[in-house]
């Protein structure tokens, strides 16, 4: 018996992610945040916020907190990429119930 070559498949590659996403690279790491509402005179505004690669390198995963005006509010972002409008649409959730979907992360 031989084999027939025609009927067999190469091994798939794995997808990789689009290579545009490295532009996100710069924000990978852990920021202090602070800052004032235009109302104010003080610093009204502090937390962090984290950024990583989720495996695969597909998206990235912005995790954190605020407190603002004496509220502390929790977030998760999901951040891709969108190679026919060449931007970086993201989803948002925060613990106060709030889901910002399709929202456009914007990144020089």
């Amino acid at each position: 018996m031989t084999k027939n070559n025609a009927n067999s498949e190469a091994p798939k590659q794995p997808p990789t992610p689009n290579p545009a996403l490295r532009r996100l690279e710069k924000l990978v790491g852990t920021w202090d945040l602070k800052g004032r509402t235009p109302d104010s005179k003080d610093d009204n505004i502090t937390g962090w916020n984290t950024f990583e690669w989720m495996p695969g390198g597909f998206f990235l995963k912005s995790s954190g907190e605020i407190t603002f005006r004496g509220v502390k509010i929790q977030s998760l972002e999901i951040i891709a990429y969108d190679p026919a409008s060449q931007t970086f649409p993201s989803s948002v959730y925060t613990n106060m119930g709030n889901n910002l979907l399709d929202s456009t992360t914007v990144i020089c």
